[in-house]
This record gives C-alpha cells, structure tokens and sequence, in this order.
C-alpha cells in the first residue's frame, strides 16, 4: 500500500512580483492584470461583508457582555469558595525530638507533615468529644 505524494505541481504559487504589486499598491510596473493575464496567479476578490444593522450590532454587544458577567459571576464564585476553603494556620512549637519523629513519620510515609498534624488534632478532638 502505498502513501499517496505530494509535489510541488500540486500547489498553486504566486511570483514575488504579486506581493510586491500588493504590497506597493501597484506601484510597480507590472500590474496584477497584467500577471492575471499571463496565468501567473489567479485574481480572486475577497467578498465584501455586509454591514449589520443597529440593532444586530446592539444584540451581539448585549450577548457578548452578558457572557462576560457570566464568566466574571463564576471566577467570583470560584475566589469565594476558595476563600472558604482557606487553611487557617496554627503556629505549633514543637521540641527538636517531636519535630524529628513527625518528619520521619512524614518521609516513610509518603505524606506531608501538615496531613499527619492535622489527622492527630482530628483524632484528639473526636476521642474529647470535641
């Protein structure tokens, strides 16, 4: 099975001398008549866009700012949640020999410090009644 290739007989390209005639503002010489005449590039016309109406101007702006109040409305949810979820830190002073046996703790276990920490305060609180 063979893969179909390309060449470059495949792919219509335009002399330098078109881009320079665009470029230029026809300027040049040569105009892109004259090229189109010689079978050189082929003269497309770029279609004209018809202009919108007010009011259709008006309803798109209107669509577009009430997805934007939609889009700010969430990211404002999402930084409240977020603020809601904040962690509220507690300094702990801890001696070397504790400190040494919660790092430990942590590295054998594939956890952070922080995790341990606040399972123990969890478990305390739970067996107080708290």
């Amino acid at each position: 099975m063979n893969k179909p290739s390309l060449d470059l007989d495949d792919f219509i390209i335009a002399s330098n001398a078109v881009k320079a005639d665009q470029n230029a503002g026809g300027a040049n010489a040569r105009s892109t008549e004259g090229l189109a005449e010689e079978g050189s590039a082929p003269s497309v016309e770029a279609p004209i866009l018809a202009k919108l109406s007010q009011s259709v101007r008006r309803q798109k702006a209107t669509t577009r700012a009430i997805a934007g109040e939609g889009a700010r409305l969430a990211l404002k949810n999402l930084k409240r949640v977020k603020e809601r979820d904040a962690k509220f830190y507690v300094n702990v002073a801890l001696n070397y020999e504790t400190k040494m046996r919660l790092k430990t703790a942590a590295h054998e276990n594939d956890v952070k410090m922080t995790v341990i920490m606040q399972a123990a305060i969890d478990f305390y609180l739970k067996e107080n009644g708290y």
